[in-house]
């Protein structure tokens, strides 16, 4: 009988349990220009409305309310006040607020964001107002659930939080569509409270585009962590960063694709310390003096507070490839050059584990680069440069052969130092890793394909006099094999020396004016003094400053 009692009473426990949790439940459904609010008399809130923006003041203390919104407006808005912990859950919404932000939770904590499975949702906020965000969030917002959540920043941030920001593992997809500042920022600056101040993502797939300035800013002394997930993001301004964090970035799994299209950018921003220890990273940078990462030694903190000396970045696990279709940004109004990098240190670069591709195409700057040191002690590291530039990803159809090179009638055993370039017409369609080249073209047509070859080591162009055989562009098919490659034949050439006497001197000159004004062919492949893929007046420039030791 006991037993019975006591099974009894736990059924009675479960019951009210039960009751209490969907008790807790306040839905509102928005329908164009009104919005209806459900909510159990037992819920400790107050709620106003007006048309279809709903306000909400939470009173407990002790209980988590979970505010269920659905439905669609175009005029509408939710905001909730509060001093205790809540779920936002997102059951198929479309919310935008052309006033102000769409979503804004001014409770100064943990805000379980769900995305039930199977719903779209959509948020915007007006343009040209004063909010922070089209999702704001006062204290630290944690999404989890296998829904979708599209998000709009008209006025500045798509999504803010005034601490830390959590995806978790079971997210699905979030898309910021646009944001006129950041796509995603956090942080808030306490001194002494940095572990508050984070960007963490476990799981799920994040995708940013057509922002203003970053694509995820943990600001204010803040950390980024990225432990699973995926992140695609692109950065279309000058000067804006992919991912920016003020303190620490550490990353240990997940997938990041980060595409870097301005001038002076980053895809990677860490200004303390970057921590490379797993995952895999895919940067694509073509903005002229961007970085793949970039860690710098700054000062932190406030004159009560702590102060870091930082710039070094330490790989030990993560896989990354890297691609540079660019060059060096030289600023005209500062007089100043900026170097574009794959990856970059103020101070030690440490490569413990993990393989490290490089494919540098326009600059030949240093591309795994350190301030004070790099130090080698296992991982692979392979750097494969060229200064045309050139990326794969801009062509549909593709062919294959296999390259060898003879210089001075000595063939090359090693083409490490040397780049071979394909070219249709002037646009190079292809750059060789060692003796393997894959020839690119966007259409099928059988055009003719060119080769140039460069001299990494003394920087300088070599004359291509001959090739084994002529090669014709043919989508699917492979020109030559390994065993037998297409053997060109070379002449090295002194980067200046246009008239071939074996000097650099003011004759030169007299010999590249000649080219310019078309009195002249350009037969040994010098006359592009500043290696840019064109002989215009500024390789005069050039080669006046390279005569005169400048």
């Amino acid at each position: 009988m006991k037993r019975i009692v006591t099974t009894i009473f736990l059924s009675i426990v479960c019951l009210i349990a039960t009751y209490a949790t969907e008790g807790d439940i306040i839905e509102i459904i928005y329908s164009g220009s009104t919005a209806t609010v459900i909510k159990p008399e037992t819920a400790d809130i107050s709620v106003t409305t007006n048309g279809a923006h709903v306000v909400v003041t939470a009173f407990t203390s002790t209980e988590e309310y979970v505010y269920k919104l659905s439905g669609s407006s175009d005029a509408g808005s939710f905001t909730l006040s509060g001093s205790y912990k809540l779920t936002l859950e997102l059951a198929g919404l479309t919310l935008i607020n052309s006033k102000g932000a769409a979503i804004n939770i001014q409770c100064g904590k943990r805000c379980a964001v769900i995305l039930d499975d199977g719903t779209v949702n959509t948020i915007a906020d007006g343009i040209g107002g004063s909010q922070k965000a089209a999702m704001y969030f006062n204290g630290h917002p944690e999404f989890e659930g296998g829904g979708t959540l599209n998000v709009l920043g008209n006025s500045k941030h798509a999504i803010c939080a005034k601490e830390y920001l959590q995806i978790k593992k079971t997210t699905g997809t979030i898309n910021i569509i646009g944001a006129i500042s950041d796509g995603i920022h956090c942080g808030r600056g306490r001194v002494g409270e940095f572990e508050k101040n984070y960007f963490q993502m476990s799981g799920g797939i994040l995708n940013i585009e057509n922002v203003g300035s970053d694509a995820i800013d943990s600001d204010d002394y803040g950390r980024m962590n990225i432990k699973g997930g995926v992140i695609n993001a692109t950065v279309n301004v000058d000067e804006g960063t992919g991912l920016k964090c003020d303190s620490i970035f550490n990353m240990t799994g997940g997938t990041l694709n980060l595409t870097v299209n301005g001038r002076d950018a980053e895809a990677i921003r860490a200004n303390y310390a970057a921590y490379l220890l797993g995952g895999e990273i895919k940067v694509n940078i073509a903005g002229d003096g961007s970085k793949g990462i970039k860690c710098k030694n700054k000062v932190v903190g406030e004159s009560t507070g702590p102060v870091y000396d930082g710039g070094v970045i330490t790989i030990d696990g993560t896989y990354g490839v890297f691609y540079i279709h660019a060059n060096n940004f030289f600023d005209d109004a500062t007089g100043e050059e900026t170097k574009v990098r794959a990856i970059s240190a103020d101070k030690d670069l440490i490569h413990s584990n993990g393989d490290i591709e490089i494919y540098a195409y326009g600059s030949l700057s240093n591309q795994f680069h350190s301030d004070t040191q790099v130090v080698n002690n296992g991982g692979s590291l392979s750097i494969n440069q060229a200064p045309w530039k050139f990326y794969y990803a801009d062509f549909q159809y593709d062919m294959t052969a296999y390259i060898g090179l003879e210089l001075d009638d000595v063939l090359v055993d090693d083409l490490s130092g040397y780049a071979i370039g394909a070219f249709i017409g002037d646009r190079c369609v292809g750059v060789a890793v060692g003796d393997y080249l894959r020839i690119y073209s966007n259409t099928t047509t059988a055009s003719k394909v060119t080769f140039k070859v460069y001299d990494l080591i003394n920087e300088r162009s070599v004359t291509v006099l001959s090739a084994s055989r002529d090669v014709t562009f043919a989508n699917g098919t492979a020109a030559s094999t390994a065993d037998n490659p297409i053997l060109l034949n070379c002449r090295a050439t002194i980067l200046g020396d246009v008239n071939g006497d074996g000097e650099v001197t003011i004759v030169d000159v007299v010999a590249l004016v000649n080219v310019i004004l078309g009195n002249a062919a350009d037969i040994y492949n010098a006359a592009d003094v500043n290696s840019d893929e064109k002989v215009t007046i500024v390789d005069v420039m050039a080669l006046v400053n390279l005569i005169i030791g400048k």
